[in-house]
């Protein structure tokens, strides 16, 4: 696996424009079996969820508790400033809007700007207009995602992280807002208390274990939602890079292990963090999601004292792991080349099968508070319907269970402009009992969402959704408890 690690590797980085070149080749046959032309319509979806409860609610109390000082698993009195100070750490569906929402208008002006400068009427015009919008986009992405941090990936992969501490009330910072101003930006997340750590591991230790994992889920969750904007909403943002970047930087992240210099590096980590508010909560993310994964009942003091400073040792090495843990990351760090397969990842947004079908599909590995939902979606437009199967294999220490998500998009209630449009989603599944990597009986469950969209004339929209569930995983929602959430917020379409 070394090796084709390595050809990876060097394939993703030097060589991402010529997949865009022959994607950009093939994709006009699709194009123009799709619209008989090979015209880029620039649309720009924008989704401002303004709120989400009561996961509001968490993060108020956090904020309070931020603002107390307090770190003894006492709770502060929540005021009005503190509903507002919430905001600092939005839900996993806020943050996941907020990114989509920077980089889904690098894409909208990108393709205006090559519609202007290479307008594509023919194949060999297409193909043109295709590589520079994509190289063009793909360097704004970096720059957003590496330069800016704030709002961008790295940010939303600490915000996800976030949400695990935030409803156990749990003081917390994200680095990437020191771009404001204040101290270096960083994609950490920051200034926790070693007593909230002991508390969350001994009250919650599955909720820790995803909260450690959770921060890849996001970037996966972000090419998700982007990958069905392209495909049923025909964005065609030009993403390439954003697809290959951001998976080939998940993918890293879980096997970095493996590197030579890993457990040295860890040892610079602990000595630039004496103080314990400048420690990482997790530190590097993956050994210490599998330590952990393999045991939740060892007392988070386990770890042992800070080398060079108060407190505990919270960064767990490659030498700290027993040989099965080592075994199974590496199994998972493999596992995770599977996030490669979709057609979208090199900018194919749908395939046609006849005159008024088409399809795309992906593949996904993602890591769980159990262990990994091992899966993928197979998205259908038949005749303006759109569809969304999604098939999930849920996987711990010793057992498999399953599980069937279904989604209807654009369903319309009323007529002309002024109807609403509904979407819908449900899951069912079998998962691990208490979500946990021991469990060996499985429990069922499921998820349903309905969201309503109502006109407010031009481009924008309003829209509530409620989605309720039982106990289980479930990407991009924050909740392994049952859990019913309501968002509200506003949206906007703009087609030209």
């Amino acid at each position: 696996m070394t090796i084709l690690h390595h050809f990876l590797r060097i394939l993703l980085l030097c060589t991402w424009p010529i997949l865009c070149a022959l994607l950009a080749w093939i994709a006009p046959q699709w194009a123009q079996a799709q619209d008989s032309t090979y015209a880029i319509r620039p649309r720009l979806l924008l989704d401002f969820p303004l709120i989400d409860a009561p996961y509001a609610w968490h993060a108020a109390q956090m904020a309070a508790n931020k603002r107390a000082g307090l770190s003894d698993g006492t709770e502060a009195t929540v005021n009005a400033g503190d509903l507002l100070r919430g905001y600092e750490s939005p839900s996993m569906q806020q943050a996941l809007a907020v990114t989509k929402d920077l980089h889904a208008t690098n894409y909208y002006f990108t393709n205006k700007l090559w519609n202007g400068l290479i307008k594509p009427t023919n194949r060999k015009r297409y193909l043109w207009n295709r590589i520079a919008a994509n190289a063009q986009a793909g360097v704004v992405d970096y720059l957003l995602a590496y330069q800016l941090m704030v709002f961008g990936p790295a940010w939303m992969h600490e915000e996800f992280h976030r949400n695990g501490t935030t409803q156990r009330g749990i003081s917390t910072f994200n680095e990437t807002y020191y771009r404001f101003g204040g101290g270096i930006a960083s994609a950490s997340v920051t200034h926790v208390s070693d007593s909230d750590m002991v508390r969350f591991k001994r009250d919650a230790p599955n909720e820790l274990v995803r909260s450690f994992a959770s921060g890849i889920e996001g970037q996966y969750a972000l090419l998700r939602n982007m990958q069905q904007d392209n495909f049923f909403e025909r964005t065609n943002y030009p993403n390439v890079a954003m697809n290959i970047l951001l998976t080939k930087q998940a993918v890293g992240y879980v096997r970095q292990f493996r590197a030579s210099d890993y457990d040295r590096s860890i040892d610079t980590m602990n000595y630039y963090g004496e103080q314990v508010a400048e420690r990482d909560f997790v530190g590097w993310d993956f050994t210490a999601w599998v330590y952990d994964l393999h045991r939740p009942d060892e007392p988070y003091t386990a770890r042992g004292t800070h080398p060079f400073g108060p407190g505990i040792d919270r960064v767990i090495k490659r030498a700290d792991l027993t040989p099965e843990e080592d075994a199974y990351l590496k199994r998972m760090g493999d596992l995770q080349y599977l996030n490669f397969l979709s057609p979208d990842m090199i900018g194919i947004h749908g395939i046609r099968l006849g005159h008024d079908t088409r399809f795309t599909f992906a593949v996904r590995h993602v890591l769980t508070s159990f262990g990994y939902d091992l899966g993928g979606d197979l998205l259908l437009d038949r005749r303006g319907r759109h569809w969304l199967l999604g098939i999930h294999t849920y996987h711990n220490h010793g057992s498999s269970f399953g599980g069937v998500e279904l989604m209807r998009k654009g369903l319309r209630l009323g007529h002309g402009d002024r109807s609403a449009q509904l979407d819908l989603r449900g899951m069912l599944w079998l998962q691990p009992e208490n979500s946990g990597f021991y469990d060996t009986k499985g429990k069922a469950g499921g998820l349903l969402t309905v969201r309503a969209a109502f006109p407010l004339g031009g481009s924008l929209k309003a829209y509530a959704e409620a989605e309720g569930k039982t106990q289980g995983w479930v990407m991009a929602n924050p909740y392994l408890k049952d859990n019913l959430s309501i968002r509200a917020g506003i949206a906007l379409d703009v087609r030209r």
